[in-house]
């Protein structure tokens, strides 16, 4: 969001918390009771929208763990599928287990899940023959899971990033649709409260004055405020004498 829009949901959400402090003065009555029910509703919809637009900070830590999971399993079948096509003198087997450590989790996550694929083929073809080598089934099936583990999760930082990017277009929607909950449907009745609840009154439109990040005033966005009635510009100051 940029800093209006940022300025903007800080006043959506010290209203609120004025409103949530007054509710038994406003509870009964059913027009704003309602109005709040929605603002409630928007404000949720922008917390979820801004924990998307933060993202997801493990999912990229997420791929890099499971990579070196596939990558330590993958060794040792390599290695044991490796040694016993040497001392039974089957070349294409070994050459389709023909990678180094580094070599065998290197390139896209494409490729890495095809190599990873093509190995455990190869094992899994001569798997009955491994016990001496030191290669089971259950290794083998391990492996396979590790396999689908990376797979499944390869484009989460991917995901993550378009997540974001959904999420932060919408969310100055979201609070511009927030304040209008206020504009339209709460403000005009806070009159109702002014005579016999007049602090509710102050602290309400006190609140829904936007206030820019250096903490000077903006604007209220709302015509029925007294503060925009009333209101005097904040004087410039003089500079200062060299």
């Amino acid at each position: 969001m940029n800093t209006p829009d940022e300025n903007r949901l800080n006043m959506v959400t010290t209203t609120t918390g004025v409103i949530l402090k007054y509710k038994d003065v406003w509870t009964d009555h059913v027009a704003y009771a309602r109005g709040f029910a929605a603002l409630e509703a928007e404000r949720e919809t922008i917390d979820e929208q801004a924990q998307k637009a933060d993202g997801d900070s493990g999912a990229a830590e997420a791929k890099r763990l499971a990579l070196l999971a596939l990558g330590k399993a993958g060794e040792e079948i390599i290695g044991a599928v490796a040694s016993y096509a040497a001392e039974n003198a089957l070349p294409e087997l070994a050459a389709k287990v023909n990678y180094a450590p580094s070599d065998f989790i290197a390139g896209k996550a494409r490729q890495v899940v095809t190599r990873a694929n093509t190995v455990h083929a190869a094992a899994a073809s001569v798997v009955d023959d491994l016990a001496d080598y030191g290669l089971t089934p259950a290794k083998l099936t391990a492996f396979k899971k590790k396999i689908e583990a990376f797979d499944g999760i390869k484009t989460s930082p991917r995901a993550d990033i378009v997540h974001r990017s959904a999420a932060n277009q919408l969310l100055p929607q979201l609070v511009r649709s927030a304040v209008n909950i206020l504009n339209g449907q709460l403000d005009g009745l806070m009159v109702q409260f002014k005579g016999n609840h007049p602090n509710f009154y102050e602290e309400y439109f006190a609140a829904r004055v936007i206030v820019d990040a250096r903490g000077a005033q903006a604007n209220t966005d709302n015509k029925n405020s007294p503060l925009n009635k009333n209101s005097t510009p904040t004087p410039t100051p003089a500079p200062v004498p060299a």
